[in-house]
């Protein structure tokens, strides 16, 4: 018997996994990117209570080599702890490439101090 799959879990599961290949794909080109990047996750979610793409952009100076790429950064650092999700979103003001879209506001997971 086939079990049944919402549309959501099959929207998310193909999401995820676009994310993990255009990862894969990044490192082909950039090997130590996702290393980076979750280090810079790291950095910022120990410096302040709140973690946004704004407050990634400033600590991080590489950039992927396609957008999709940071994704999967994201997902293994909510899956770490490092970051959680908060349900509020604000736009990305620091890159004009990202157009002033939406992106979420975390929670940092490794904040013990005052914001610096």
């Amino acid at each position: 018997m086939m079990e049944s799959v919402s549309l959501f879990d099959w929207a998310a599961h193909n999401r995820d996994v676009g994310m993990i290949e255009a990862e894969f794909a990044e490192t082909l080109v950039n090997p130590d990117f996702a290393e980076v990047a979750y280090a810079a996750i790291c950095h910022v979610a120990r410096r302040q209570c709140e973690v946004h793409v704004d407050d990634l952009l400033r600590h991080l100076k590489i950039r992927p080599s396609h957008p999709n790429a940071m994704g999967a950064v994201w997902l293994r650092a909510i899956k770490d702890g490092v970051i959680i999700r908060t349900g509020t979103i604000r736009p990305c003001v620091s890159d004009p490439g990202k157009h002033n879209h939406n992106y979420p506001v975390y929670r940092s997971g490794l904040f013990h101090g005052r914001a610096a």
